[in-house]
């Protein structure tokens, strides 16, 4: 049985700016629904869920699609810059958890 994320309404609506995002992106490269649906290899109804800012949409369809409009690396990029959590580390410092194994230590 397929788990659903409750999110807040603040969350909801970031997920539902992120769709609006894709789609006026999918529809500048005159794409279908049909078209990246086809592309990522899901069914139109499950790309289309994800344009919709469900929360049902998996982290790999979002990857796979910013990848057919051009931005591979676009998702990977979301945290390179930290300043929250830089700013917690220097008030607290790092602590690390432990037995976790191949994890990068930026």
């Amino acid at each position: 049985m397929r788990r659903v994320i409750s999110v807040d309404t603040e969350e909801k609506k970031s997920l539902e700016h992120l769709g609006r995002r894709l789609r006026l992106a999918r529809l500048r490269r005159n794409l279908s629904q049909e078209d990246m649906a086809e592309r990522a290899g899901v069914t139109r109804k499950t790309y289309q869920a994800l344009e919709a800012g469900e929360t049902t949409s998996s982290l790999a369809l979002l990857t796979r699609t910013l990848t057919i409009l051009g931005y591979p690396d676009r998702l990977a990029d979301l945290l390179v810059s930290d300043p929250i959590g830089e700013d917690v580390e220097d008030v607290h410092g790092r602590k690390r958890s432990g037995g976790v194994r191949d994890v990068a230590d930026f």
